[in-house]
């Protein structure tokens, strides 16, 4: 039986995705072979817990460049009524500054970014081919994390030889302790859960910088994911 949260997330991008017009004017406009093709690669979405997707908005964006090298898929998942109504009156905002400024094909124009939704997900994918090569997840209440949470999982990460290691790899002394970053979804950690996702930094010179990152599943607190990401200043 298919998840009925997961099913109003796929039926958006098949039956009603929204593309940017500078992709309607390249002709980047996905059949229906290509839509199943990016389904393939769009992994189950969960909403967090306690909620459910009242409504979802798929928009199919562009990279402001001409002829564009990459496509943006935007997935803006609504909790709420209230929510949704939030979401389409400032999507009806920016598609109005957007066909005010759509006077000639070079010019630049908006994208769809940073649209009010209670779960956001972005991925990045190759212009030339519908294949998701980056997904990533926001939302405004992301970095609230009970202090109880935070402790579990900090702990479950501190058991670990590999960041045991890391913290003796670090380049100097004065790089703070782990951090909680926030929550991930299921789909990027990796876990059965919501997971808690923990930086710990190993390098920075100021500007520049090296993080091991660990997914914590808040159900059973296990590591379920690690990975190394770059850490920029601004």
């Amino acid at each position: 039986m298919k998840d009925p949260a997961d099913a109003i997330v796929r039926s958006t991008v098949t039956d009603h995705l929204h593309v940017h017009p500078r992709l309607v004017q390249q002709g980047l406009v996905p059949d229906a072979d290509a839509r199943r093709l990016l389904l393939a690669g769009l992994p189950s979405l969960v909403p967090f817990s306690g909620n459910r997707y009242f409504a979802a908005r798929a928009i199919l964006d562009w990279d402001h460049q001409l002829p564009s090298q990459n496509v943006i898929l935007r997935l803006y998942l609504s909790y709420s009524d209230r929510d949704a109504h939030l979401l389409e009156s400032e999507l009806a905002r920016r598609e109005r500054v957007i066909a005010t400024d759509n006077l000639y094909p070079e010019f630049d124009l908006p994208d769809y970014g940073m649209l009010p939704a209670s779960e956001t997900y972005v991925a990045m994918m190759r212009a030339d081919r519908l294949m998701i090569e980056d997904l990533r997840f926001s939302s405004e209440w992301r970095r609230r994390v009970d202090q109880s949470a935070q402790r579990a999982a900090l702990t479950s990460v501190r058991r670990l030889d590999s960041f045991t290691r890391s913290l003796q790899e670090r380049t100097h002394e004065h790089l703070g302790p782990p951090v909680v970053i926030g929550w991930t979804p299921p789909c990027l950690a990796h876990s059965t859960n919501w997971a808690i996702e923990v930086w710990l930094l190993v390098d920075f010179d100021g500007h520049r910088g090296r993080a091991h990152v660990f997914m914590v599943d808040s159900g059973t607190h296990e590591v379920t994911r690690e990975l190394f990401t770059e850490v920029l200043l601004g």
